[in-house]
């Protein structure tokens, strides 16, 4: 069979937008770096002003220590938590040489001066062990959907989005979210936060590997929505935001 010249050329045009699209998609967008995991054939791409930090400080004694997340009171949900394996942690460091001061007149003719710190943030990619979990946990049902919802178990943090689960492409994801001024201690309310959190809890089961994200934003809700928005590509589907809904300023759900 012969094929004309213009059916040629129609089809070479039609492989190259093809091609197109798929160097596009797997493209980072501007202000953005690319992260790779081969072994879990994952990808994402996150803000560049975040930056990777060392797993090990957000592990205590082996086991999770992050500040807004761990300290839940459901035991047996600590326990499920505790078998998690971080993978990458990002942080957004406040700058010391960015805080916002407020100069207002004092007592006395002198002067006051409030200062504001900048906002910090941080991702969480973490792995769940299976073999550190036990039989009853690895028959759970509800297992991802509760590793999700640990971000509104923790004292002193509250709901602020009803718990959802919807799809990346293919891929089934599990979503919660919560603010307040989490309690380290809750017997002692003086070890509460000072500033308000914002958190995040993502959790799939992705080829065979059972992950979970969670992100922290202090006293900034926009910066949780932007955090969350980090493009996430699953194998060869096409990259997509993790979260792709804003959650605006809400009131937390009794």
């Amino acid at each position: 069979m012969t094929v004309s010249l213009k059916t040629h050329t129609a089809i070479a045009s039609l492989f190259a937008a093809v091609l197109s699209l798929s160097t596009t998609a797997q493209t980072p967008a501007p202000n953005t770096t690319e992260w790779e995991n081969e072994a879990l054939k994952l990808r994402l791409f996150y803000p560049s002003d975040l930056t990777k930090a060392d797993t090990e400080q957000v592990m205590h004694d082996g086991h999770l220590a992050l500040f807004g997340i761990s300290g839940y009171s459901d035991p047996k949900l600590a326990e499920a938590a505790n078998c998690l394996r971080p993978i990458l942690l990002l942080e957004l460091l406040p700058s010391p040489s960015r805080l916002n001061a407020k100069v207002e007149p004092g007592f006395g003719g002198g002067t006051r001066v409030t200062v504001t710190p900048t906002v910090s943030a941080t991702i969480l990619l973490a792995e769940l062990d299976v073999n550190c979990l036990t039989l009853e946990q690895q028959k759970a049902t509800t297992l991802l959907t509760d590793m999700a919802e640990v971000v509104t178990k923790v004292p002193g943090m509250k709901s602020i989005a009803q718990p959802s689960t919807y799809t990346i492409g293919w891929q089934k994801v599990h979503m919660a979210a919560a603010q307040g001024l989490p309690q380290s201690n809750p017997s002692d309310p003086q070890l509460s936060g000072q500033l308000p959190l914002y958190t995040m809890g993502i959790s799939t089961n992705w080829n065979s590997h059972l992950l979970v994200w969670y992100f922290t934003s202090n006293n900034s809700i926009d910066t949780l929505n932007r955090i969350t928005k980090i493009t996430v590509r699953f194998g060869r589907d096409q990259a997509a935001p993790l979260y792709p809904l804003t959650i605006g300023n809400a009131t937390p759900q009794p």
